[in-house]
């Protein structure tokens, strides 16, 4: 399978509904009739007569004319076309061998500024005849992949090609990486490579340089940093239900988060009992208190992962739920400066 760089720059008016609709269209109307096709199909010099009827139409030579030959002789069933648009690239497959094109379907099609029709073995806009020769039948991988967030810089380097085509098979694999990318919504930008690649570095050092005591400071300062008042939990509250080991007010937002902070220095998954501990409490403070404030019960785990078992629970009592992975995210979006360096 190779890989082509195709430029819609003649006709976009008609050359990107064409493309919605799965046709990928290029222009040399001029040399677009069923002889042409035929001979380049049958004879072993097709492309001499390539060459001749190009002169014959146009007068010589034209440089243009390799786009053109791509299209028709390079350009395969199941190779992939990356077609660039302002800020973004989409991905197609060619599904069918190159065709003239009065023979493309264009009911349903509407230009940006008409009706598209075919007459007189050309294609039209209301009236005005519009230079689009041939076109491949193709079919959509990937739509609008963000340049930003997941082209590398020698496939951004390569999107800038002005050319109408050219082959790119050389960048397979960064294109493999940024469909892969855009699948799994992973940017590669680098904000998100840092937090990606920091974030293991982080985690490993929660888990084998604190204690319960410390993780539970830790998230203490991540909603300090975030603005939020700590209030003082006491283990011995009367008729107390449940458990929270920090609460965290913003007094602006009008909203209290009960946490439970589970500290694990392993691989084990935590379980539903902490989203039990949260629910219960956040329930009892309700009843204790009538005030405007909106409660949030969250667990924070240091833990890679939940059981199945508390997904469910967190899901039906709306527990809020974050893994070791996660919580180091979102302490280095926060920004480390200040950390208390005695947690």
């Amino acid at each position: 399978m190779n890989y082509w760089l195709h430029r819609i720059s003649h006709h976009a008016e008609a050359s990107y509904p064409l493309l919605e609709k799965g046709y990928l269209t290029i222009g040399f109307s001029k040399v677009s009739n069923l002889d042409l096709l035929d001979k380049l199909k049958s004879e072993d010099s097709a492309y001499a007569y390539f060459e001749e009827a190009i002169v014959n139409a146009y007068g010589s030579k034209i440089r243009s004319r390799f786009s053109l030959a791509r299209f028709i002789f390079e350009m395969k069933v199941g190779d992939r076309v990356i077609v660039p648009s302002s800020g973004s690239f989409s991905i197609y497959q060619i599904e069918g061998d190159v065709a003239l094109i009065n023979q493309l379907d264009t009911k349903g099609v509407l230009a940006w500024n008409g009706a598209l029709i075919i007459k007189n073995s050309s294609i039209y806009i209301n009236e005005n005849p519009i230079d689009l020769g041939f076109f491949r039948k193709v079919s959509l991988v990937a739509k609008n992949i963000s340049r930003y967030d997941y082209a590398d810089a020698d496939l951004t380097s390569r999107l800038k090609h002005r050319s109408t085509n050219a082959d790119i098979s050389d960048l397979s694999t960064n294109i493999s990486k940024a469909l892969i990318a855009y699948n799994e919504k992973k940017p590669l930008n680098l904000h998100h490579l840092i937090l990606e690649e920091t974030r293991k570095n982080l985690l490993n050092i929660i888990q084998t340089k604190l204690n319960p005591d410390k993780f539970e400071k830790l998230v203490k300062w991540y909603f300090q940093r975030l603005g939020a008042e700590i209030i003082h939990t006491s283990k011995n509250e009367k008729d107390k239900e449940g458990d929270a080991d920090v609460i965290a007010v913003f007094e602006l937002l009008k909203t209290i988060y009960y946490i439970q902070a589970k500290f694990h220095n392993d691989n084990t998954s935590t379980s539903e009992w902490a989203v039990e501990q949260i629910n219960k409490y956040r329930y009892y403070k309700n009843e204790s208190r009538d005030d405007e404030y909106t409660k949030i019960s969250w667990v924070i785990s240091s833990a890679p992962e939940f059981t199945s078992e508390c997904v469910v629970r967190a899901k039906e009592y709306s527990v809020g739920l974050f893994n070791g992975p996660e919580f180091a995210q979102m302490i280095l979006e926060a920004g480390i400066l200040g950390l208390d360096k005695n947690i």
